[in-house]
């Protein structure tokens, strides 16, 4: 996968208006909404459909898991997790401040932007994280 494939795949703070959505699309057709965004419907088929449309939460914790061994980059542990997101949107992502409170399917999580690795030079990955929401 290219450089510029990947990062496709990572909502940064830049590509939408607010920093707790992320940018996704929509199907003209049927009205199924997906992150990443997509030229084609999987649910209808219609092609050149989309349009541009803001996946906000809070959303449902569906799975997680916690990572003990990753590439040198992530500082571990860290958890990700599936979120499901109104529209019927499930995410996966990683979860920030996951150790203040036990994680649980259901829990509300919202979304967010922060530094999730490490580059070799010193530089920080930011990209879309869920949240734990407050209560």
């Amino acid at each position: 996968m290219s450089k510029e494939a990947a990062m496709t795949l990572h909502a940064e703070p830049d590509d939408v208006a607010r920093s707790d959505a992320l940018a996704g699309c929509e199907c003209g057709h049927c009205g199924r909404r997906y992150f990443p965004k997509r030229t084609v419907c999987t649910e209808c088929g219609s092609d050149g459909a989309m349009a541009d449309v803001a996946i906000e939460g809070p959303g449902a914790l569906y799975s997680h898991a916690i990572v003990q061994i990753a590439p040198k980059i992530f500082e571990v542990p860290y958890a990700v997790g599936y979120v499901d997101l109104p529209g019927d949107v499930r995410v996966l992502g990683q979860i920030v401040d996951w150790d203040r409170q036990p994680l649980k399917q259901g829990m509300k999580m919202q979304i967010d932007h922060a530094p999730i690795a490490t580059e070799p030079d010193g530089s920080k990955r930011v990209s879309f994280v869920f949240r734990p929401a407050a209560d």
